[in-house]
């Protein structure tokens, strides 16, 4: 998929904070008003997740957050948020890889690629 202007992505490759594609299903699939149910639910749970990871890699859990980081590389998937999921999923190698500090570093990236995402989906959201 490739990126086009607005940071979405489009069928021809490249990187994106959201799978246009992916949230034109859910909308869809669920409505406007449902995909914004789905979106507040994803919110919750990936602020819930990013807490999680934060104390796990402070207490050095690196197993028990790379699970965590694996629940929300699918989270985000699941609603198209690409670029966090890429995110997630740095963080879950860096933790598999008992690397610590690359986990925490990946952590702070997914922190603010989920702001963006939560803007960016706010925005597809309002002119649907």
């Amino acid at each position: 998929m490739g990126e086009n202007s607005d940071g979405y992505a489009s069928k021809s490759g490249g990187d994106a904070l959201l799978d246009r594609e992916q949230i034109d299903s859910l909308v869809a699939a669920a409505g406007v008003d449902g995909t914004w149910e789905i979106l507040d639910a994803f919110r919750r749970s990936t602020d819930d997740l990013l807490a999680k990871l934060h104390v796990e890699l402070a207490s050095g859990d690196l197993a028990e957050a790379a699970r965590t980081a694996h629940a929300l590389k699918g989270s985000a998937a699941n609603v198209g948020a690409l670029t966090l999921s890429k995110a997630a999923r740095k963080v879950e190698d860096a933790c598999r890889s008992q690397n610590g500090a690359g986990a925490q570093e990946s952590l702070a990236g997914a922190g603010s690629h989920f702001e963006a995402t939560l803007a960016a989906f706010k925005a597809v959201l309002d002119a649907a």
